[in-house]
């Protein structure tokens, strides 16, 4: 039976919380275990059924376990394997981040996270980028597709594939992108791989063989802070960055007005982290900038789904088809899955068949296949529906409670479009010393100075909160934590 002392500051629900999870994460709790009722729960503990209730929706946003209506929740399969149960009776916090080389727990080493991060382990409500929850995620769809193709499809699995990928799947991502994003191309125009960076390492490649033809050595601009993932693919390309300044208006083109850069990478639907989306005069100053200096546009068009009280916007590659390399992606539907897609300029694809006509596709079979039935049988703009009226539902649950509660003591940025937002503390206090407090609390918030290039100017009061992995009625709690963290001595 777990316990609840309520003399440690720890809240109530948090201490009930750690115990289920610690004996899900043990092998205490077996998978298909039917849990108590919250009413049981607060009968048998003496708590509220709130807080009963709260320890479940936290277990239940991490998947831990399953809900069935009207029955119950019951403990979901997670699979975590011999090595880590074997060792899980002796860890005070029952979680591991064992590799079978058994390194054991890692619940009081330090060393395990990076600067900045707080172990996952120890938060209850993260607000890390890129999280979804997994209720919002059509998974039941998904698992008869795979089982359909698998059907269906048995004899073609194993057959070597084009690198471009199916051509079902690219042309429903055409007639996608053309009808919602007003993008220009054909379905030969598009490869399908394996995420953005993928994307973005096949566009350096060419840029590196136009350079060499054209006998010049010039670089790419790049947004200035900017995402820093993709900053690591041009730097391992050896090309040299030339940073873009932003102002209201997102990247300022003036900025690059005597660099030699042979192309601009951009995130204008949602500028990574700031959020700015780029209105359309800059968009054609853009354009015009690629056609004057015979150069290119890498159009990162992440969160293009999301907007939130702002018209959504065609993308730049409408503007110039000739001079844009089109970068999308399907993170709303999993990210586990990990497929993006890219629309080469026609001018491009000589090139490009050149060097990866041999190549073996990024992504399997099996997955493009039950993606392109997901979209061509209506799926995939139904879970957009859901999504983006999920998610600004929680974006200004996220915004109405952090004002509320801090009033102006804080400024909130960046959530015109996407899945985070911005908060600048206006007291004296540091970065790295919001996320250590928020962390303590059991709350993950995240750096931003880690996208500058250059640190001298970089933000140092500014933390990114992702609001996609978090559930509507913990948005309170988690900020009513945040504000005795960060506010109260």
């Amino acid at each position: 039976m777990w316990k609840i002392d309520e003399k440690i500051a720890t809240p109530l629900y948090v201490q009930l919380y750690t115990q289920i999870k610690a004996d899900i994460l043990n092998g205490t709790l077996k998978a298909g275990t039917k849990l108590r009722s919250s009413r049981a729960i607060s009968t048998e503990m003496c708590i509220s059924r709130n807080t009963a209730n709260l320890a479940y929706d936290s277990l239940f946003a991490e998947g831990l376990i399953s809900s069935q209506p009207r029955i119950g929740y019951y403990v979901e399969n997670l699979d975590i394997g011999t090595c880590q149960q074997s060792h899980a009776s002796a860890c005070k916090c029952g979680v591991y981040d064992c590799t079978c080389d058994c390194k054991g727990c890692t619940c009081n080493n330090s060393n395990n996270s990076e600067a900045g991060s707080a172990p996952e382990q120890n938060i209850i409500y993260d607000f890390q980028y890129g999280k979804l929850l997994n209720y919002e995620l059509p998974c039941n769809v998904w698992h008869r597709l795979i089982g359909r193709c698998l059907r269906e499809y048995r004899e073609d699995i194993d057959w070597k594939k084009n690198f471009f990928g199916e051509f079902g799947l690219r042309t429903e991502i055409q007639k996608y992108i053309s009808t919602y994003r007003d993008v220009n191309c054909s379905a030969e125009q598009i490869v399908i791989t394996t995420g953005t960076q993928f994307c973005l390492d096949i566009v350096c490649r060419l840029l590196k063989f136009l350079n060499k033809d054209r006998g010049m050595r010039r670089g790419i601009a790049m947004e200035e802070p900017g995402y820093d993932q993709s900053r690591v693919i041009l730097e391992n390309n050896d090309l040299r960055i030339y940073p873009m300044e932003l102002d209201q208006h997102g990247a300022a083109v003036k900025s690059i007005a005597g660099a030699e850069a042979i192309a601009a990478y951009v995130t204008p639907s949602h500028q990574f982290p700031t959020g700015i989306v780029m209105p359309l005069s800059r968009r054609q100053e853009l354009s015009e900038w690629a056609n004057g200096k015979n150069a290119f546009i890498i159009e990162d068009d992440y969160n293009c789904h999301f907007q939130h009280g702002v018209r959504p916007l065609p993308a730049i590659q409408s503007l110039c088809p000739d001079r844009v390399f089109y970068i999308g992606g399907f993170s709303e539907l999993f990210p586990c899955i990990n497929v993006s897609y890219m629309v080469v300029p026609q001018t491009m694809l000589g090139l490009l068949h050149k060097l990866y006509d041999n190549y073996a596709p990024f992504t399997s079979f099996l997955t493009q296949k039950s993606l392109e039935m997901f979209m061509r049988e209506g799926y995939w703009e139904s879970h957009l529906r859901k999504m983006r009226k999920n998610q600004k539902i929680k974006c200004e649950a996220l915004i109405s409670a952090l004002k509320n509660k801090f009033g102006d003591s804080i400024h909130i940025s960046g959530f015109q479009a996407g899945l985070h937002l911005l908060v600048h503390a206006r007291w004296n206090i540091k970065e790295d010393e919001l996320i250590s407090r928020a962390y303590q609390a059991g709350v993950g918030v995240y750096p931003v100075s880690k996208y500058w290039a250059n640190p001298q100017k970089r933000e140092d009061k500014t933390v990114l909160l992702n609001y996609g992995g978090i559930s509507p009625q913990d948005i309170p709690v988690a900020v009513d934590l945040l504000y005795n963290a960060w506010c109260k001595k």
